[in-house]
C-alpha cells in the first residue's frame, strides 16, 4: 500500500486592489488643501477686520454718547453758567463780558448753586495739532481736569444762544449752550494710505444743544 502525499504550492497575495498615490495625485491633493487653507485665512482675516471696524464705530458712539449724557446732565442741573477762555497753562478762567461780545469761546463754566465758588469747566485742550485735541471737565473738587472726548478737530468753541440759534451778547440763564464735537476714529490701524503713512479713519461731527432745567433756582 503507498500512500502519496500532496503539498499545495502557497498562494500570493494579489495587490491588484491596493494601490499607493502617484507623485501627481499628490501635488494635486497638496494643491487643493493649500487652496482650503488659504481660503480659511483670508476669511479670518477679513473677520478681524470688520471686528476692527466695527470696533472703531461703536467706540466712537459710546464716546459721544458718554460725553452727551454728562455735559447734558450738568448744564441741565445749572444754576447759572458764562462763557469765556480758559488758560491750560495757568489754569485760569476768564468770562466774556456781558454786551462786548458774542458769548463764543473755549471754555463753559456751569455753578450749580448760587455760591460761584463751586463750580465746573468744560474747556477744550488744543495744544498740540488738529486731531489731537481733547475736551475737559474740571471741577473745583477735582485733584486735576478729567478728559470728556479725544480726538477732536475744528469747531473747539462753546457758545450761548436764542431758542433761534443766534449768538447772543449777554447771558441770560434760560438760553441754549450750543458746542460741537468734530473728532475722528480711525478704521483699521493696520491699513496705510499714501506715502506718509496715514491710515483709514471715521470723521464724526456731533451738534449738540442743552438749556438748563431751572435757571436761577426758579
Amino acid at each position: 500500500m503507498s500512500i502519496t502525499s500532496h503539498h499545495a504550492a502557497p498562494r500570493r497575495k494579489s495587490h491588484a486592489g491596493l494601490r499607493g498615490l502617484t507623485l501627481i495625485e499628490m501635488m494635486i491633493t497638496m494643491a487643493i488643501f493649500g487652496f482650503a487653507i488659504a481660503a480659511l485665512m483670508s476669511a479670518f482675516l477679513f473677520g478681524m477686520r470688520a471686528d476692527q471696524l466695527a470696533q472703531s464705530k461703536l467706540g466712537a458712539s459710546d464716546e459721544s454718547r458718554r460725553t452727551f449724557e454728562r455735559v447734558a446732565r450738568d448744564i441741565r442741573s445749572a444754576n447759572s453758567h458764562s462763557v469765556g477762555n480758559y488758560d491750560t497753562g495757568a489754569g485760569t478762567f476768564t468770562p466774556i463780558t456781558n454786551g462786548t461780545n458774542l458769548l463764543s469761546g473755549n471754555a463753559l463754566r456751569i455753578f450749580l448753586l448760587s455760591d460761584t465758588s463751586t463750580n465746573i469747566t468744560y474747556y477744550f485742550d488744543t495744544n498740540g495739532p488738529s486731531g489731537t485735541w481733547t475736551l475737559k471737565r474740571r471741577h473745583t473738587g477735582d485733584a486735576g481736569p478729567i478728559v470728556i472726548a479725544t480726538n477732536l478737530q475744528n469747531s473747539c468753541t462753546f457758545s450761548i444762544e436764542n431758542y433761534y440759534g443766534i449768538v447772543q451778547t449777554g447771558v441770560d440763564n434760560k438760553d441754549v449752550v450750543h458746542f460741537m464735537l468734530d473728532f475722528c476714529e480711525y478704521q483699521y490701524p493696520l491699513t496705510h494710505v499714501g506715502t506718509n503713512g496715514g491710515c483709514f479713519y471715521d470723521r464724526y461731527v456731533l451738534d449738540f444743544r442743552a438749556a438748563p432745567h431751572v435757571p436761577g433756582g426758579k
